[in-house]
């Protein structure tokens, strides 16, 4: 009994990563040095399904583009306009893979849950799955960013009738075929709350997986609170009105 077990989780297995042909991991980078190698290389190690790793910097001057090119498995591209959905559409446009996965390099996300994200993807057969820092009882977001984050996901889910828990999350595998139908825009935070607003109005179905979120170890958060504040509000307004 336990060798058909066996047989049939592997036959459900090959059947799941044959709907893969690649992944695409894209991680916007910006001064990340000490934090960087660490997530491409648990990236590396744990994913596994076909791969590529593909690194944007927005022209770092700490190093981190030599740590990339120093591991052998990344490609870099050099997107010297910064701006974090800017970098996310410059990596979508050159993956190769039918699924993206978007992650930051700034080892805050648990990366090692990856495979979770694409095989909760295939199995529910949806569009995106993103993971949710809302049950990680660390709390590592922070208070402020927490709230935030609970009013924006409140107001997102009201406005487009979705069930997310966490919509500001920066880890997520979607389906290649889903960004070809939708239109991005957005150059900086914003982007993200755009992909789930074009998703929503165009009926794709997305879940979450819960996951851990840590404090950095090295260098200072790129987002400005106020300014990014605004910018996702009025890109969720701006889709709803429209």
């Amino acid at each position: 009994m336990l060798e058909t077990m066996y047989l049939s989780e592997h036959e459900s297995y090959k059947a799941m990563t044959s709907k893969v042909e690649m992944v695409s991991v894209v991680i916007p980078t910006l001064n990340e040095a000490g934090n960087i190698r660490e997530t491409v290389t648990t990236i590396e190690k744990e994913l596994a399904y076909p791969k590529e790793i593909i690194v944007v910097d927005g022209d770092s001057t700490d190093g981190t583009k030599e740590i990339v090119k120093d591991t052998n498995f990344c490609r870099l591209i050099i997107e010297p306009t910064r701006g974090y959905g800017l970098a996310l559409r410059t990596g979508i446009k050159h993956a190769k893979g039918n699924v993206v996965v978007m992650v930051d390099g700034d080892g805050t996300y648990e990366v090692r849950h990856i495979n979770l994200l694409l095989d909760t993807l295939i199995k529910n057969d949806a569009e995106l799955c993103q993971a949710t820092r809302m049950y990680d009882l660390r709390k590592a977001m922070g208070f402020m960013n927490f709230v935030a984050n609970k009013i924006i996901t409140f107001c997102f889910d009201f406005f487009y009738s979705q069930f997310l828990s966490d919509t500001q999350s920066g880890f997520r595998a979607i389906s290649r075929s889903a960004l070809e139908k939708v239109e991005l825009y957005e150059d900086d935070m914003a982007f993200a709350t755009e992909m789930l607003v074009q998703f929503a109005k165009k009926g794709f179905k997305m879940v979450e997986v819960p996951s851990a979120y840590k404090a950095r170890k090295y260098g200072r958060p790129k987002m400005r609170r106020v300014k990014s504040g605004i910018e996702i509000f009025t890109t969720m307004v701006k889709g709803f009105t429209k």
